[in-house]
């Protein structure tokens, strides 16, 4: 069976189906370039979603894959067969983990997982490094929330937050930073885990 990676955010229309776009491209662009990449299946859901609607038309903009996309409620089973769960942000990974608490040592948010993978792990499947990632839990010094105008907290710098309501250009800037960040862990992963020829 293959190895699976699964993107969370909370309606997938946005950020899970743009994360998991971009990642199918880097690892198939790479690919192209000669470079082995694995098969590992991607898919992506949103813990409120709403079976069966389209990808946004700016996360179809940031990377055009994300057009075929229809949206999935997350159940589950999904968590059980995947390997890595990527979430958007703090609080579907704490969904996630309510709803199946097996899952939580393979669950990240995308910039946690970048942060806890700076350094090289000495993995050979998705499992091993969302096990690794797990172990060093704990271990960094993460970023914390800093305040914003009128003293409201800004959200996690963990997070890639749903930025729909503050207008187009919040709302494409924050899916263009989540793009750069799935290709790195596009990437990064691919040059950790490929097959060895």
């Amino acid at each position: 069976m293959a190895e699976s990676v699964l993107f969370v955010c909370a309606q997938n229309v946005c950020r899970s189906p743009l994360m998991a776009a971009v990642f199918r491209h880097t690892l198939r662009a790479e690919g192209e370039l000669g470079l082995e990449s694995p098969t590992w299946e991607v898919d992506s859901v949103g813990t409120q979603a709403s079976e069966g609607r389209r990808a946004c038309r700016v996360a179809v903009e940031v990377e055009p894959e994300a057009a075929s996309h229809r949206s999935v409620r997350l159940e589950a089973d999904a968590l059980d067969a995947a390997d890595l769960v990527i979430a958007a942000s703090l609080e579907e990974r704490s969904l996630i983990a309510r709803l199946r608490p097996s899952a939580r040592t393979r669950t990240f948010t995308l910039r946690e997982a970048l942060r806890l993978g700076d350094e090289r792990t000495s993995a050979s499947s998705l499992a091993e490094y969302a096990t690794v990632l797990d172990s060093r839990r704990g271990t960094l010094d993460l970023p914390t929330p800093s305040r914003r105008f009128l003293r409201r907290e800004s959200p996690s710098p963990l997070d890639i937050v749903d930025v729909h309501q503050f207008g187009m250009r919040a709302h494409r800037k924050g899916l263009e930073a989540a793009a750069v960040d799935t290709r790195l862990l596009a990437s990064r992963l691919r040059k950790e885990l490929a097959p060895r020829s």
